[in-house]
Order: structure tokens, then C-alpha cells, then sequence
């Protein structure tokens, strides 16, 4: 069995939005790597990323350090600066090869934060990360990777992921909201629409990406809970009930890094207000929901995925309810918060049977990510 780890990272450094990168229009404005006196940050338009407290608190692993040195939350990790960031690719061969890891799918780190408010400029930094990312992994059989896009500037998205396509990405990963609208907004639609011509699979990720829900946790550990992890809630529920399943019948969603185990419990809601909501429509002002089946029908259509945590209690449950073809295996490397030897975690358990293991972490992936 071919061991595919659908949702690896890179970590962000100063080639990631270097000369050779970045559109020369935004040089004045390209993020810098700063040292203060507790941590090392990046600066983007006068902002701190990360920012460990305060409202809008959120945790990244980039950038590592200044220059070559490694600063303090970096030393929790094993892995070397050239896995980490991708300097050297063999080296996270090497990481992927002590893990029983034969093929990974490279996600950002930086962009799992909010970056700007300019939506030209979000684009232009979406755009660098891609190329750069494009480069460092053209011709590499083992490291896959996914593209972001800004969809602040829903017609640049588009253009990004044509783009992102032809410079061999594999996937798009956005966050559950684009800012303070849902996903299933109708100025989004040209994104989706191009992802679906091009065949890309779209993550919806973890990430900051709703800034009012955001701002509301000022402790880091409260901000890597709510405003970290329920956009892609809210992606599921724009996904599901917005009507896109029906209108693009080729596109394939994934919702990663938030467990599994919300998805009775949300499916369960949304099928509940379904028709209550028809009914409601006929009566009122309200909008009927747009889409054309029950939440729960679009389930096994094949057309979602979910990447559910190896440890999760209630994944033989979720795995009942959607089915073997729908789940994903995920390593997270190198973040600090994951479980190490993952992969043979979930072989290990004896809740799961050994067809369901297979697809997850095999078939699944490359089903998803056309691999």
C-alpha cells in the first residue's frame, strides 16, 4: 500500500516573496522577517503574523527564524530547516521515509492566517507563494502541492487557479469563509466554476479566516478553537445547502483539519431546517435553501471529503454515516501540534477495517486529489 498523506505544510520563508516571486508592483510592500524581543515575526502592511495574544490571536510555525538561525517554538520540532521549508526537498523525503510516508501534499502555513485587507495586494502575495512553491516542487514525484487564491478578488481567483494549474498544483486550499461572506456567495461563483473546469479539487482549511469571529478571542487558546476551526463548519453549510454541488456536479470539496466528529451533528441540523425551511419560504420573505437535495443525499455522492484526525473517537461512526470512499488521511508535518507516526496510528486501530484503512490512506487520496 502506497501511504499518501493528503495535508503536509511548508513553512514560509524569505524566498517564498523574493524579487524572483513577487510581482515587482508590490516590492514597497513585500512581508519582512522582523526579530522582537520575545519571537520572530513576519510584517505584512504594518501587522505582526503571528500574533500569540491580543484580539485576532493566532499561531503560526513561520517564519522559523532570522537567517539561518532557529527561533524558540521552531526547537519543538525534529525536523530540519531544509524539510521544513522546503529549501532542500530530499529533506523532508528523509522526515516522510522515518514516518512511512510515501507521498505528501504540500499545504502554506502563512496563509492560514487573514494577511490584508487589500484584496490586489492578497492576490499578489497568493500568486508569489504559488510560484515559488510551483518551482521549489516542479519535478518531484513524492511532494505534491496545493495553490491558494484570494477570494477577496473572486476574478482573480479564477485566473490563479488556470494558473496554479498549469504550474502542476494539485488542489486549491481556501478558508471556510472569504472574509465576512459565505462561501456559497453568488461573487464567488466564477472561483468555483474555474475549479471545476480545471479538474482541482478545493480544501476548505482550517484557518482565520473570518475576521469579526476572529477578533472576539484574545487567548491563543481559545483562537485556535472557535475563529480557527468553525469556518470550515460554515464552509460545510455553504457547500452543502448553497446549491454548488448541484450546479457543478464535477467538483470535488474537501474540509480538512477539523476532525470528523461534527459531521453528524451538523448534517443532522441542516437536515432538520431543510424542509421546515420550505415550508417557512412559502410563507414569508425567507430564501429556501438553494440546494435541491437534503444535505445528508449530497453525503455519498462523491463529491465531499473529509479529513478526519487518526485519534478521533467517533471516526468508525462518521465512516458509517458517509461512507469508506470519503475519508482522508492527513499527517500535518510539521506542525508542532501533531501526532507523530499518525500513518501507522490509524493502521493500528482495531475500530476500522482493513478496507477502510486502504482507502483512507490510499485510494481515497488519489481519487481526490487525481493523483
Amino acid at each position: 500500500m502506497v501511504v499518501i498523506d493528503a495535508d503536509a505544510h511548508v513553512e514560509e520563508w524569505a524566498a517564498t516573496f523574493s524579487d524572483k516571486y513577487l510581482d515587482p508592483a508590490w516590492r514597497e510592500r513585500r512581508p519582512e522577517i522582523v526579530v522582537t524581543e520575545r519571537r520572530v515575526h513576519w510584517t505584512i502592511d504594518g501587522q505582526l503574523f503571528p500574533r500569540f495574544a491580543g484580539p485576532g490571536a493566532h499561531s503560526l510555525g513561520t517564519p522559523t527564524g532570522a537567517g539561518l538561525g532557529r527561533e524558540t517554538y521552531t526547537n519543538l520540532k525534529p525536523e530540519s530547516l531544509e524539510s521544513l521549508e522546503l529549501r532542500d526537498p530530499a529533506a523532508r523525503l528523509v522526515d516522510m521515509d522515518r514516518e512511512g510516508l510515501d507521498i505528501q501534499v504540500i499545504y502554506p502555513t502563512l496563509f492560514l492566517a487573514r494577511l490584508t485587507e487589500d484584496p490586489d495586494f492578497a492576490a499578489a502575495l497568493c500568486a508569489s507563494y504559488n510560484r515559488w512553491l510551483g518551482d521549489v516542487l516542479a519535478g518531484q514525484e513524492r511532494l505534491k502541492w496545493v495553490g491558494v487564491v484570494a477570494l477577496d478578488a473572486p476574478e482573480a481567483a479564477a485566473r490563479e487557479v488556470r494558473r496554479i494549474k498549469e504550474l502542476g498544483a494539485v488542489g486549491v486550499m481556501i478558508g471556510g469563509t472569504a472574509g465576512t461572506r459565505m462561501l456559497d456567495h453568488p461573487s464567488l461563483l466564477p472561483f468555483w466554476e474555474e475549479c471545476a473546469a480545471a479538474d482541482l479539487p478545493v480544501a476548505i482549511h482550517v484557518a482565520w479566516s473570518c475576521p469579526p469571529l476572529n477578533n472576539m478571542f484574545d487567548t491563543l487558546y481559545y483562537a485556535t478553537q472557535i475563529p480557527f476551526v468553525f469556518p470550515v463548519l460554515m464552509g460545510y453549510i455553504a457547500v452543502l445547502g448553497g446549491g454548488l454541488l448541484d450546479r457543478l456536479p464535477t467538483l470535488r470539496v474537501g474540509f480538512f483539519e477539523a476532525s470528523c466528529q461534527w459531521v453528524h451533528f451538523l448534517t443532522d441540523r441542516l437536515d432538520h431546517r431543510y424542509a421546515f425551511m420550505q415550508k417557512v419560504a412559502r410563507v414569508t420573505n425567507a430564501a429556501p435553501p438553494r440546494a435541491q437535495r437534503r444535505p445528508s443525499e449530497y453525503l455519498r455522492s462523491g463529491q465531499l471529503y473529509i479529513s478526519g484526525e487518526v485519534e478521533d473517537a467517533l471516526l468508525p461512526q462518521a465512516i458509517e454515516l458517509v461512507g469508506e470512499d470519503q475519508f482522508l488521511y492527513a499527517s500535518d508535518m510539521p506542525h508542532v501540534d501533531r501526532e507523530p507516526f499518525s500513518a501507522r496510528e490509524l493502521q493500528e486501530r482495531a475500530d476500522l477495517s482493513a478496507s477502510a484503512k486502504r482507502k483512507i490512506l490510499e485510494d481515497n487520496p488519489r481519487r481526490f486529489y487525481k493523483l
